[in-house]
């Protein structure tokens, strides 16, 4: 099996030497900065070493490391904010509900009232009657 062995040096290192090192084609160098970040660039056998491209950043990686965990902070409180707001709905559901129940209920109670608002019954005969209003005239009748 073949050993790479990577070109690597701080970015200092890498300034040294910038004018009379050309990175061979697929070489690859390491540059260690002043923050202890790597920084790899893979040589073309033409450009100076800090004219390639950075392939990979370790910096970055952090930083969208640490975007990632704020974004995952965001959805973990909005889902958390789904859930209360699942319960506080479910639990204005049923007290509606019971409301409602508790409506018809009254309703059922109330069925009739009126009809006995307006009948009577004659303390000496012991007879329904109905009082209703027909043209203007008062009427009694028996039911």
């Amino acid at each position: 099996m073949a050993a790479i062995r990577l070109c690597t040096g701080t970015t200092a290192d890498w300034k040294a030497v910038e004018d009379t090192l050309i990175l061979k084609e697929r070489e690859v160098g390491v540059e260690i900065d002043t923050s202890g970040h790597y920084l790899v660039r893979q040589g073309d056998g033409k450009n100076k070493f800090f004219d390639l491209p950075i392939i990979v950043n370790n910096a970055r990686y952090e930083e969208i490391l640490e975007l990632t965990q704020g974004y995952m902070n965001t959805v973990n409180n909005f889902s958390k904010n789904m859930t209360e707001a699942t319960n506080s709905a479910n639990s204005a559901a049923k007290t509606a509900s019971d409301a409602a129940a508790s409506a018809t209920a009254g309703a059922k109670a109330c069925e009739g009232i009126v009809d006995g608002l307006n009948t009577m019954v004659d303390t000496v005969t012991k007879k329904t009657c109905v009082l209703s209003i027909e043209d203007g005239i008062l009427t009694i009748r028996e039911a």
